[in-house]
């Protein structure tokens, strides 16, 4: 349930774990001790309390943080988090664009550059991309962000790391909630129950969510169920079978506008793809097992998880049909050594990663007619054309990663972590080349080293020097502007080294706080571009360097009865070394990313519930290399009333208004989309939802 009420709230006291809350309850007497409870694990140690860690980390409580939201989107949930960007496309078909002090900007689909798992198995595949379409937020309870380059713990894709937490059975009896809401002309309904049953606990969350989106040409429907079950044996020994299934059998791409179409109607859709009947059919399972053996202070763990996805893909440019089969593995110990003044933590690790994928492609016929309907692509009266790729994919990758960790006093300790990865890409062209494979391999040695200094028993700065490192997708190697098949030999990794400072901590009075400042140089960055004719198809090539100065800050605290709190991210992200076909772009902005994003909250907490004002500033952001197009700036407010009803069972309704003023917005970008069509003919803007209004209501066990 969303636990409202006082003493039901579970707020993440330490600020590295800052996100804006809802409610913030009155402070118990002994703050420390409520410092200790707040831990996190993506960290890849035993669970740790973040004032211990030279890192920027948040976790996120979503019944409290985030208490009587919808559960719409990640861009819902991670609203609030410094650094942090999730931009809802508002699009059935394509995942929010997350990005995470730049990292992940250029994705046009899906989420690139930001390692994503669930209870610590990644989703994340072997080249990088990750779909987020399959995480159920209604079977959430939480979410641990390390906000900054962990190449050294988890390799490639990694410029930011979200690990989605499931909540643990309950520890005796059982409970059981339904849900759901409906807000402009969709609907969701949401059924989960859980129950312990000795040294096992069981649980499982289905949900259905159906309707119009906020655009024309938006229809979409989507199941998602997950189950998991857990085993705690006696001798500090755990199991967690966890087995989840997504079924999207329909949903439309409206695709992304002009500027004059945005300012005339936002609602509207990209004729071209209404044309082609752009959508997706996407069906994905996913199995995991994990174990952990505790040992003394030692633990050894590991997982092993395997997925199938299916999807069918109709773009303006072709019909994408692709069968993906993925599996991996982690192996990681954790053994301290030493009861002295000075004792030593060590951790060793193996991750292993296996992506097989049947692509094929086909000229997208619909809506041709006339002269456009070529017999030699469009040879019947079919959709689906003549097949322009056949080819199977496959990746895989193997990283090894050492950490220690001293104290050298009882204030500071150092931390340093090494990783060496390798990832190999192999094309089997059936069309092209007649049997013959073309390989790939990228490989990297990326280390981490930071100081941490507790300045006090509720405060600690530090400072770390981190690495990241992160291949080009399948799909981006595939994309070649010739229209060969195979790879694209000419595209490189990204390098990135990132120096970061920060300070965090929480006092007395209950005032938190968490500063980041930061500096990211990167070689080879991976730039999104189309060319003409290609139907908004986007291939990719390297910006010689770039760097990012950036400065994130939380803050919270109580005004009265009123819980106030604000985060800011301030980033300059500029090209140092970039030319294209003689056209220098030296000292431009990244496109994709707004230099400055502010947000704050302002909630009451009386006894029968909740009310919350939330506000985010966007700023003006470039949306191409040049420089030459913008996404204006815009402030975006939303409100909600919660009540808790005294009843039997905890009844829980929510009435809510998100963009209460009625902006019109840009709330995704495409980068770089066009560049052959003058500026008026760009598809650069997805716009955001008018005002809309919802209904939500949990009804619960107690």
């Amino acid at each position: 349930m969303i636990r409202i009420r006082p003493g039901l709230i579970e707020l993440p006291l330490a600020v590295a774990m800052f996100a804006v809350p809802a409610v913030v309850p009155a402070q118990e007497p002994d703050t420390a001790l409520q410092l200790a409870r707040v831990r996190v694990t993506v960290s890849r140690d035993a669970s740790r309390p973040t004032l211990e860690l030279p890192y920027g980390v948040s976790r996120l409580v979503l019944d409290s943080d985030r208490a009587g939201t919808r559960r719409a989107s990640l861009t819902e949930a991670l609203l609030f988090m410094p650094g942090v960007m999730v931009s809802n496309r508002f699009n059935p078909t394509q995942d929010p664009r997350m990005s995470v002090r730049g990292f992940g900007a250029r994705s046009a689909f899906g989420i690139r550059g930001v390692r994503v798992l669930r209870d610590g198995v990644p989703l994340t595949v072997a080249d990088g991309q990750t779909a987020v379409d399959v995480v159920d937020l209604e079977s959430l309870g939480a979410a641990e962000l390390f906000r900054g380059s962990a190449g050294a713990l988890y390799g490639n894709s990694s410029g930011g790391v979200v690990d989605f937490r499931t909540p643990a059975p309950p520890d005796s009896g059982g409970r059981g909630r339904v849900s759901g809401f409906y807000a402009g002309s969709i609907a969701r309904a949401s059924a989960s129950g859980a129950r312990r049953l000795g040294q096992f606990g069981v649980q499982a969350t289905l949900t259905r969510t159906a309707g119009d989106g906020p655009r024309d040409y938006s229809t979409f429907t989507s199941t998602n169920l997950l189950a998991d079950m857990r085993w705690t044996a006696p001798g500090d020994t755990r199991l967690q079978l966890q087995a989840s299934h997504y079924d999207a059998p329909d949903a439309e791409n409206p695709g992304a506008l002009t500027a004059a179409e945005m300012e005339l109607d936002p609602t509207l859709a990209d004729p071209l793809n209404v044309t082609r009947k752009a959508g997706k059919s996407a069906r994905q399972s996913m199995v995991s097992l994990q174990g952990e053996r505790r040992m003394g202070r030692a633990s050894v763990m590991a997982s092993v998880h395997t997925g199938w996805r299916d999807l069918v893909n109709p773009l303006a440019f072709a019909i994408i049909d692709l069968d993906r089969q993925t599996s991996g593995a982690t192996v990681q110990a954790q053994v301290p050594l030493g009861d002295g003044p000075r004792p030593v933590r060590l951790a060793f690790g193996l991750d292993y990663l296996n992506q097989d994928d049947d692509r094929q492609n086909y000229t997208n016929c619909a809506g041709r007619t006339g002269a456009g309907r070529d017999p030699a692509t469009c040879p019947t009266d079919a959709d689906k054309g003549s097949q322009t790729l056949d080819q199977r994919e496959q990746v895989s990758s193997l990283g090894v990663y050492a950490r220690g960790e001293m104290t050298l006093s009882s204030k500071v300790s150092v931390t340093g972590t090494v990783r060496s990865e390798r990832t190999r890409f192999s094309v089997f062209d059936r069309r092209a080349f007649s049997g013959t494979e073309l390989t790939r391999s990228m490989s990297a040695v990326s280390p981490m080293l930071g100081v941490n200094w507790r300045v006090g028993p509720l405060a600690s700065a530090y400072l770390t020097v981190s690495t990241s490192f992160e291949t080009p997708t399948t799909t981006e190697l595939a994309n070649q502007p010739d229209g060969s098949g195979g790879l694209n030999t000419e595209l490189q990794p990204q390098r990135g080294l990132t120096y970061e400072a920060g300070f965090k901590g929480l006092r007395g009075s209950g005032l938190r706080y968490d500063v980041a400042l930061f500096r990211i140089d990167t070689e080879d960055e991976l730039i999104p571009f189309e060319i003409p004719g290609g139907d908004g198809r986007r291939y990719f090539r390297n910006a010689g360097r770039t760097s990012r100065l950036g400065l994130e800050a939380a803050v919270s605290g109580l005004a009265g009865p009123v819980a106030l709190a604000a985060t800011g991210t301030w980033l300059r992200y500029v090209y140092d070394e970039f030319v294209v076909a003689g056209t220098s772009y030296d000292g431009n902005r990244v496109p994709g990313v707004a230099p400055l994003v502010i947000a704050g909250s302002a909630s009451l907490n009386p006894s029968w519930g909740l009310v919350a004002l939330e506000v985010q500033r966007v700023a003006r952001q470039t949306v191409n290399d040049a420089n030459t197009d913008w996404a204006d700036g815009h402030v975006v407010a939303n409100t909600r009333l919660a009540l808790q009803l005294p009843t039997l069972l905890a009844i829980e309704p929510v009435f809510g208004i998100d963009n209460l003023f009625d902006r019109t917005y840009a709330s995704n970008v495409v980068v770089n989309a066009n560049q052959n069509l003058s500026p008026a003919m760009r598809r650069y803007y997805e716009p955001g939802a008018g005002r809309t209004y919802y209904v939500s209501i949990r009804m619960g066990t107690r």
